[in-house]
């Protein structure tokens, strides 16, 4: 993990996890959004296709103590079997600039990439506990999705 403050209203997160399957298989995983509520831990659902340019609806829950769920709407881009990302602006103004990319290490196994870059709008305000809060959430969304794609396809 690596939290990097760029200035005072932009910051970067960059988090990664080896999977040990196939890159098909994580992404067939990482797309299968109406299994999410099973096993997701953070971004906990995502209403909608991850199509190109289609609209998500991307359900957060920042704090696991907490039944409280945060909602966005974002449209979204897809290299299929690759990555999804969104860049728009959220609540504050902040644009928050989220990827999910999936790459072969070249033997049978991923490393599965979640990155963000939170800049403008309250940022300069926000982002420091922003970020800490990101980072910790898509440790755990990284985890569960390894947990999620190895049992499904290593028993």
């Amino acid at each position: 993990m690596k939290v990097a403050k760029l200035t005072a209203s932009h910051r970067t997160i960059y988090t990664d996890i080896i999977i040990d399957a196939t890159q098909e298989e994580v992404w067939s995983v990482l797309t299968d959004t109406a299994s999410y509520k099973s096993w997701a831990a953070f971004l906990v659902d995502i209403q909608g296709e991850i199509k190109d340019g289609q609209k998500i609806t991307a359900i957060f829950q920042t704090n696991p103590k907490k039944k409280k769920l945060t909602t966005i709407e974002h449209t979204i881009s897809v290299s299929e079997g690759k990555e999804f990302f969104w860049a728009e602006k959220g609540p504050g103004g902040i644009k928050d600039n989220h990827h999910f990319q999936v790459e072969s290490t070249g033997d049978g196994k991923t490393r599965f990439i979640q990155s963000d870059e939170i800049m403008k709008g309250m940022t300069w305000l926000l982002g420091g506990n922003l970020s800490k809060m990101y980072a910790e959430g898509y440790q755990a969304f990284n985890r569960s999705l390894k947990a999620e794609v190895e049992q499904r396809f290593k028993q």
